[in-house]
């Protein structure tokens, strides 16, 4: 739609803009925050409870206030506090990788979660966790409620929410009651626990403190359990769709793995895995980092703005209540600034006018305005980190049949509101002795 008509795309049945363009949507989204940064809003997201997430939580006090206390803990300048977990989970999951290599995709979710769980709740929940699962469930139900059409019916008579789910018509809301008690156990578990375990002396974790100064304020402890909930949720799907995205890349790209890795030997040395500080010492890693974004972006349709207010933009009316989907898949592979856009291509970041180490910002697959991720800061140091680390220790390819031919892999992702790599086989080696020997012995240490 956006090669036939442009930059701009209005569906006037639907009230909805589409913004196929980078600076179009900087100028609408960002420069215009106060008019585009609500949210469209649902009935079916509030019975589902989806609307409490911070994400899609429309525009008001009570989401800046949840807004504010997301800044205050995940600002560029707090998330070094998370650093300690963050290198213990990424080695215990080289350490899994190199155990069961063929348990790679869940190892990564695996991973995704654990570094949550014991940054803010101080818990080590592990996958035999029903919690792990649950929260699965829940972020399925959020990409089936999120988009548009999934449920025509109620769309087009939306007071059928008021009717029992027995009504013809009404099985929408046994699966959205059930998304609700999901999303309820998700909310509450890991914060009873951490909170219990900060009363009865058996640690202290961030969500416990916070919880403590905020005794008898429902609306802060709402707060705390929300930016709790939404930090594990999103774990769940776009961090490990990032890190799942870059480990299929390798298998496909053989040629930009062996750079990568060579660039770590010279920089980093074969006797440690690398850590933060080593990032501005490694380019290329950094643009391997930066194309797996920009290719594969987990949400490729970002979350839905709305209009607060009628608009004028290029003698275009945008009206009040318009729904405004930031095509980041677009704005991604836009031939106008991206050549061969739909390759995975490291070396155009080396080459681009603010070279590979460019703000976060320009980052689309975050998002935009006052809307953007509230934790990119953590999210980006979370998947560079395994990057980095996979890189230096791991070398990663096809797989091969018992005659030892290759098997293609065919590198089919999902289609959903959330996109990630489809299961896929690869082969999952050391890349020397001493590396399976550094990273046993610092999961042992971590341990």
């Amino acid at each position: 739609m956006g090669e036939e008509f442009g930059e701009l795309v209005y569906i006037r049945a639907h009230n909805m803009l589409i913004i196929n363009n980078t600076q179009v949507a900087v100028e609408l989204l960002e420069k215009r925050a106060r008019t585009y940064s609500d949210r469209p809003g649902t009935p079916l997201m509030e019975i589902t409870g989806i609307s409490n997430l911070l994400s899609v939580m429309r525009y008001s006090p009570r989401w800046r206030r949840h807004r504010k206390l997301f800044q205050q803990n995940f600002r560029q300048a707090a998330v070094h506090r998370y650093l300690p977990a963050q290198y213990s989970k990424i080695h215990g999951y080289l350490h899994n990788l190199f155990a069961t290599p063929e348990d790679f995709m869940a190892h990564t979710m695996d991973l995704s979660q654990r570094i949550i769980y014991s940054s803010l709740y101080s818990l080590d929940i592990g996958p035999e966790d029903p919690l792990p699962r649950k929260s699965v469930e829940v972020l399925h139900s959020v990409g089936k409620f999120l988009v548009t059409g999934t449920f025509p019916l109620v769309d087009r008579l939306p007071w059928l929410i008021y009717f029992p789910s027995w009504f013809p018509g009404c099985g929408f809301k046994a699966e959205a009651e059930a998304c609700r008690s999901i999303f309820h156990e998700v909310d509450t578990i890991p914060y009873d626990k951490a909170v219990a375990n900060m009363k009865d002396g058996l640690g202290t974790s961030l969500i416990a403190e916070l919880a403590a100064k905020s005794e008898g304020v429902p609306e802060e402890i709402d707060a705390i359990k929300s930016m709790g909930t939404v930090s594990f949720l999103a774990a769940a799907d776009t961090t490990m769709s990032s890190i799942s995205s870059f480990l299929l890349s390798m298998c496909l790209n053989p040629e930009v793995q062996r750079k990568g890795q060579k660039e770590i030997d010279r920089v980093v040395g074969t006797h440690r895995i690398p850590t933060l500080e080593d990032r501005r010492s490694l380019p290329y890693v950094e643009a391997i980092y930066r194309e797996v974004l920009r290719l594969h972006p987990p949400v490729p349709l970002g979350v839905s703005h709305n209009s607060i207010e009628d608009d004028i933009f290029r003698n275009y009316l945008i009206p009040k209540g318009c729904e405004v989907v930031p095509n980041i898949w677009a704005m991604n592979r836009d031939p106008n600034v991206y050549y061969e856009p739909d390759k995975f291509i490291p070396d155009r970041f080396l080459v681009a006018k603010e070279g590979p180490f460019g703000s976060i910002n320009s980052i689309r697959a975050f998002g935009f305005g006052r809307r953007v991720c509230p934790g990119r800061y953590m999210a980006e140091n979370t998947v560079w980190l395994t990057i980095a680390s996979v890189l230096a220790t791991l070398t990663l390819g096809k797989p091969k049949d018992e005659n030892g031919n290759e098997i293609d892999i065919p590198g089919e992702f999902t289609d959903v509101f959330f996109r990630h790599p489809k299961p896929f086989q690869c082969s999952i080696t050391p890349r020397t002795p001493s590396a399976k020997d550094l990273v046993v012995n610092s999961a042992l240490r971590k341990e």
